[in-house]
């Protein structure tokens, strides 16, 4: 298909890499996996459905529906470093949630945090601040993760 080409030099030979589903860039991506695929994660995730085996949206609404799924309050696309992403992922119990598959669909749809537009505003938020910051200004909100 034409669209999966990458126009080098006048040519449309070379594919376009498609980075997977919300990372910013190819090492976030990299990043990711890391973090995903490591033991310390794997531990914590069992850590935390053992500590709530049950939807925590669920329970709030009175209803009793297994979590199947662990949470990041804060989303750890949201860092721009590995080293802020793994403090992000590894936050400990207090910033994860156990949800059911449908809610955790959910709160990801309502927050529009998988979006393209949300990923794109976040980015633009953050090169802002660096802007500001080389610039001599305070930044509006030192917080790197809003």
């Amino acid at each position: 298909m034409a669209s999966d080409l990458l126009e080098t030099n006048g040519n449309m030979s070379e594919k376009k890499k498609r980075l997977p589903w919300r990372c910013k860039n190819q090492q976030q991506a990299k990043d990711k996996a890391t973090i995903y695929n490591s033991r310390e994660w794997r531990e914590l995730r069992i850590q935390k459905l053992r500590a709530n085996p049950l939807c925590e949206i669920c329970q709030q609404n009175g209803i009793v529906r297994s979590a199947h799924s662990v949470h990041h309050i804060t989303p750890i696309e949201t860092a721009s470093t590995m080293e802020e992403m793994r403090r992000l992922a590894f936050c400990g119990l207090n910033g994860l949630m156990s949800l059911c598959d449908e809610c955790h669909a959910k709160v990801h749809a309502e927050a529009k945090s998988h979006t393209k537009e949300s990923v794109q505003q976040r980015a633009r938020q953050r090169n802002d601040r660096w802007l500001d910051s080389i610039k001599g200004k305070e930044p509006p909100n030192p917080d790197p993760f809003t």
